[in-house]
């Protein structure tokens, strides 16, 4: 039994025993109103018929004297007069009255002249008035004594009493029917009311008050027949926060609940009436949205995107939150909540691991390619274990003087099982299956032994670029393996360039300062890699201790086709000088791209054009053949 049950039960019972408590204590009043109410009844009653029996007894002797009468009318009314003595005295009923002070005696009293009168009465005729008159004369002072006891049974100080008792027991027995309605009442609204709270509980989250997952399937059964009988499109999008774990690790459980709220709150913003939106747990979302088109209902995965873009201000900086969203249409894509939300989160995997895109629309062949991924997951932790991947190295040119700067090691992997896997394809394995901080290990100690083998051999100027996962680097545990990996390796920090992409930096910017800041005082330089297709503002790079910003090659594929191209490559070159950056442009493939890079005073340049990724063991030969050429001293 749960404590909330148990709770429950005991309330229940509490309230059972009160109302039985309270109904007997009124049932107990109630008897004795009854007992006394009946005790006044009966003394009233029996004075009263005393009284009565002696005035028409005194009354028959009068009606005899007169002649109106014959001597067996007194005679009944003697023997009845004696009854009612005999009740009076023996009966239970009579008994409260006979109790009274002085009663017994005068009925004991009459009762023996009775028994003196007797052969009087049955030898008394109309005509002996003399004897009728001595019968009235004795009769008399006990019909004032009778009279006295019927008086004193309705007015005497003890019926007032009881009377008093009477109004004091019906007004408790009416404190009590309150009591015992208003508290009854109060234990049975408490009960619902801990009723309904449990039941609240149960099925809301306590942290957003969004509905739970136990709520949103017995929603989503109701919401899939109304679709159904309405002939409507469903869209149902998996919404999970990028990175949301680092957040809670670096800046603390505060903040991600923070977050979380936030984030539940921009969700419900958007809903229409008949869409839902519920946590499912962690930083996992799902909202259920109706639409009458069907492309409408694809592309509604935009508005569940704009709807959580935007700052979150904390008390030590803002935060942005990156969401991946995997979405899925009834009936297109399943008519059972089983197969809606499997595809919904097979689309969210997609969404979370390919860069280009930050929503997913589930198609049939992707539950294909996550089989591969899983299986791809277990095969890269072998690789990795084994040291079975490789690194190869893309020189880093400065443009005006043409030698080298450094070279970007770029992973490589080649399964056995699945032949060529691309590196994008890599990283999201890896951050999917909890393998990225595995991964970045290996390729920066890698890297860093490599680096050192170089400088042994006399290239002691060359640098070397490490990219950098996002979650390594928002778990705050970055600097820490970076220090210990150039004292495993004893490179200098000065010869490393960690690249961190430009919606790493985005999640908290506070965070981000102060690992990058923690990175730099180590010796290590800082660039921003795929510059210009992530969301920063100017003053989130301001902010941010970066030496170097990588232009994405997008932009530099168009700069010699498009002049708005060539205008926004001059503008982020002049932002970069102004903030003490330097720029290094990717992806130049021909003579004139480099040309209009250096036209613009573009510092650094990769590419084709300049030299292709190589094999590490090619890489002193390649340097040897022109020493003049790629060293520092030109």
């Amino acid at each position: 039994m749960t404590f909330k049950t148990a709770k429950m039960v005991v309330l229940t019972i509490a309230v059972l025993l009160f109302s039985a408590s309270s109904l007997y204590s009124y049932n107990r009043d109630l008897n004795v109103v009854r007992y006394v109410s009946a005790t006044i009844k009966a003394v009233g009653w029996a004075s009263s018929e005393l009284e009565m029996e002696v005035l028409k007894f005194d009354h028959a002797l009068t009606s005899l004297a007169a002649g109106t009468q014959n001597e067996r009318h007194v005679q009944l009314r003697f023997e009845l007069l004696w009854s009612r003595i005999d009740t009076l005295l023996e009966g239970e009923e009579s008994r409260p009255v006979r109790e009274q002070s002085g009663v017994r005696e005068m009925l004991l009293d009459l009762r023996q002249r009775l028994v003196e009168w007797d052969p009087k009465i049955y030898g008394l005729t109309m005509d002996d008035r003399q004897g009728i008159l001595e019968l009235k004369r004795e009769l008399s002072s006990y019909r004032q004594l009778a009279r006295e006891i019927n008086v004193n049974s309705f007015s005497g100080e003890k019926v007032w009493q009881q009377l008093d008792i009477i109004g004091d027991v019906r007004q408790r027995s009416t404190i009590y029917l309150a009591g015992l309605l208003l508290s009854g009442g109060l234990m049975l609204w408490l009960v619902i009311r801990e009723n309904r709270r449990n039941r609240y509980l149960a099925y809301h989250d306590m942290l957003t008050g969004l509905p739970n997952r136990i709520n949103f399937y017995q929603m989503m059964e109701r919401t899939l027949a109304l679709a159904a009988r309405e002939r409507r499109y469903l869209a149902i999008h998996m919404v999970d926060l990028n990175g949301f774990k680092a957040v809670n690790d670096s800046l603390g459980h505060e903040v991600g609940d923070r977050v979380l709220k936030v984030v539940a709150s921009r969700l419900c913003v958007m809903l229409e009436r008949l869409d839902h939106v519920a946590r499912l747990g962690g930083d996992e979302f799902v909202v259920v949205q109706f639409f009458d088109d069907r492309e409408e209902a694809a592309r509604s995965s935009a508005r569940v995107l704009q709807a959580l873009s935007g700052e979150i201000r904390l008390p030590d900086g803002c935060l942005t939150p990156q969401a991946s969203i995997g979405t899925s249409l009834y009936p297109d894509h399943g008519t059972t909540m089983a197969e809606l939300l499997s595809h919904a989160d097979t689309a969210m995997y997609y969404a979370k691991h390919d860069p280009k895109f930050s929503s997913r629309v589930f198609e049939p062949d992707m539950d294909e390619q996550r089989l591969r991924s899983q299986k791809l997951a277990v095969a890269l932790q072998l690789a990795i274990e084994n040291d079975e991947l490789t690194l190869v190295y893309q020189p880093i040119f400065r443009l005006d003087g043409g030698h080298i700067e450094s070279l970007e090691a770029l992973l490589r992997w080649h399964s056995p099982e699945h032949g060529h896997i691309g590196p994008l394809e890599i990283i999201a394995v890896a951050e999917h299956h909890g393998l990225a901080h595995l991964l970045n290990q290996w390729v920066l100690l890698t890297a860093c032994r490599q680096l050192q083998h170089w400088h042994g051999r006399g290239f002691d100027w060359l640098k070397v670029n490490v990219n950098i996962s996002p979650e390594i680097f928002m778990s705050g545990e970055l600097g820490c393996t970076v220090a210990a990996t150039l004292q495993r390796t004893g490179l200098p920090a000065s010869a490393l360039v960690l690249e961190i992409t430009e919606d790493t930096s985005l999640w908290d910017t506070a965070s981000s300062v102060d690992n990058l800041t923690a990175l730099r005082q180590l010796g290590v330089e800082i660039a921003l890699d795929d510059f210009g297709t992530g969301y920063s503002s100017f003053s989130h790079l301001r902010q941010l201790p970066v030496n170097k910003l990588k232009i994405d090659k997008s932009f530099v594929s168009d700069l010699s086709t498009d002049k708005r191209a060539v205008d926004l490559v001059h503008t982020i070159i002049r932002l970069a000088d102004s903030l003490e950056m330097e720029v290094t442009a990717e992806g130049i493939e021909e003579p004139e791209q480099q040309q209009r890079l250096q036209q613009l005073g573009c510092q650094l340049g990769q590419g084709y054009l300049l030299a292709r990724p190589m094999p590490a063991e090619q890489v002193a030969g390649w340097l040897e053949k022109d020493l003049r050429r790629y060293s520092p001293a030109g």
